[in-house]
C-alpha cells in the first residue's frame, strides 16, 4: 500500500478527487482521507445527513470524519479486508497532528500545496514550523510542490516559494503548477451540488497537466496517464 500526503491550507479537494478517479479508472484501489479542518469532503460526496466513515464515491473510497491516522488506521486493522484492498491512501491533510512522523517518513509522496494567495502562503509558513519543529522529525524527506489555482498574475515562481525554501528538506525545485479559470471554478460548484464527479469538461491545458502530474508520480508514461483519463471521463459521464 501506497501513501501520498497532500499537505497545505488551500482547498484541493477538486484537485484530490480528479487524481483519485483517474488512478481508480487505471484499476488502483484508492482510498482519499479527508485530513481537513473543516471536513469538507461531506459537501462533495454528498455525505452530510448520514455520514459514514468510508464510502464508495465515483468509483473509490473516501474515508471522513477522522482527526487522527491512528483512528483510521484501527477502523483499517480491523477489517482486514479493507486494509488489504487499497493500492493507493491519499491524505489531504490540513491538520496538523493528524500524521505521526512515522507516516511521514514511510510515504511515497509528500507534495506541499499552495495558492498564490499572501495570507494562505503566511499561515503555511506556520504550519511548517510546527511541522519541522519536532525533534525527531528527518530533515531529508523528499517533498515535491504544487501551485493549484493558479493564474498569470506577474508575481515570479520562486518569490512565491522563498517561504518555505529554507524549511529542511529535500525540496524539488521545479513546482507543478495546475491552471486556473472560470469554468474550473464552475465544473467544481457543479459536481459538489449534484454529488457527481465529471472531469470531460475540464480544460484541455489542466488535464495536461494533471496527466504529466500523475505520469511522474506514478512512473508511467504520459499516454497511459491520459488513457486512464480518458477512462475515467467516460465511467464518470
Amino acid at each position: 500500500m501506497k501513501t501520498w500526503i497532500f499537505a497545505g491550507l488551500c482547498d484541493k479537494s477538486d484537485t484530490l478527487l480528479y487524481i483519485s478517479s483517474i488512478l481508480a479508472a487505471s484499476g488502483q484501489q484508492v482510498l482519499l482521507v479527508d485530513a481537513t479542518l473543516r471536513g469538507q469532503y461531506r459537501y462533495s460526496i454528498g455525505m452530510l445527513d448520514k455520514p459514514l466513515p468510508i464510502t464508495q464515491f465515483s468509483g473509490f473510497d473516501v474515508a471522513i470524519g477522522f482527526t487522527a491516522w491512528e483512528d483510521l488506521h484501527t477502523v483499517m486493522i480491523t477489517d482486514q479486508k479493507a486494509e488489504q484492498a487499497y493500492d493507493i491512501v491519499i491524505l489531504d491533510v490540513e491538520l496538523p497532528d493528524f500524521c505521526p512522523i512515522s507516516v511521514w517518513k514511510g510515504a511515497e509522496l509528500r507534495v506541499w500545496v499552495s495558492d498564490y494567495s499572501r495570507m494562505l502562503m503566511h499561515n503555511g509558513q506556520n504550519w511548517l514550523e510546527h511541522l519541522f519543529s519536532q525533534p525527531e522529525f528527518p530533515k531529508d524527506l523528499v517533498f515535491h510542490k504544487l501551485f493549484l489555482q493558479a493564474v498569470d498574475c506577474g508575481v515570479e515562481e520562486p518569490y512565491l516559494w522563498e517561504y518555505m525554501n529554507h524549511f529542511p528538506a529535500s525540496w524539488q525545485q521545479e513546482p507543478y503548477v495546475l491552471p486556473w479559470d472560470e469554468g474550473l471554478l464552475a465544473l467544481k460548484l457543479e459536481n459538489e451540488h449534484k454529488k457527481q464527479l465529471l472531469l470531460k469538461p475540464l480544460s484541455r491545458m489542466y488535464k495536461k497537466e494533471l496527466c504529466r502530474c500523475i505520469g511522474e508520480w506514478m512512473s508511467w508514461e504520459l499516454k497511459v496517464s491520459r488513457r486512464a483519463l480518458k477512462r475515467a471521463e467516460r465511467s464518470r459521464a
